[in-house]
């Protein structure tokens, strides 16, 4: 692949970038947050989070399964655009809140469902970890707490207890300030 295109020319590298374009709705958010990502987070994230809440929380779940592995898919494309940590978890936190609101909303749900909502909540405090960045950790430890305070004693499967284990086991970890 590489040494074909290493022979084009600039006209038709860029008529196969706008064809790749126009060719679905998954390409289009791949090539904005790739190419636009530093301009506008929120607008980058948009398409990705808007993916997230319809797979995780259907509006009405009689007529559209919940679908968490697309959910997760929509968080991996987006860090195989552009892979940027502030964004990812973005996405990765938003991907917990829906799956809050659709418990919330109708109930508890399944095993695995719950099984998927904390492994999130543990690639989260993985990734606030592996940065090493306290202004991360300052703006991300919050709002995992307020999700855990959101569904403590609302919630069965022993899910908000292991979501509370999971940001224990982080503030534990995380560096302090100097």
């Amino acid at each position: 692949m590489k040494s074909e295109l290493a022979d084009w020319d600039r006209t038709r590298l860029v008529g196969l970038l706008q064809d790749l374009y126009r060719l679905n709705r998954t390409n289009t958010d791949f090539l904005h947050a790739r190419l636009l990502g530093n301009e506008d987070e929120e607008q980058v994230l948009e398409p990705y989070k808007q993916r997230i809440r319809r797979a995780v929380c259907p509006k009405e779940p009689w007529k559209q399964a919940v679908r968490l592995s697309e959910g997760r898919k929509a968080i991996s494309e987006y860090k195989k655009a552009m892979g940027d940590p502030h964004g990812l978890l973005i996405l990765m936190l938003h991907y917990v809140r829906c799956g809050n609101d659709f418990t919330l909303e109708f109930g508890d749900i399944d095993e695995s469902f719950y099984d998927s909502m904390c492994s999130m909540v543990n690639q989260i405090c993985k990734l606030l970890i592996r940065q090493e960045d306290i202004s991360l950790a300052k703006e991300f430890v919050p709002l995992l707490e307020l999700e855990h305070q959101r569904i403590d004693g609302q919630i069965g499967w022993g899910y908000p207890d292991e979501v509370g284990e999971h940001i224990a086991d982080l503030e534990d970890t995380l560096p302090t300030e100097p």
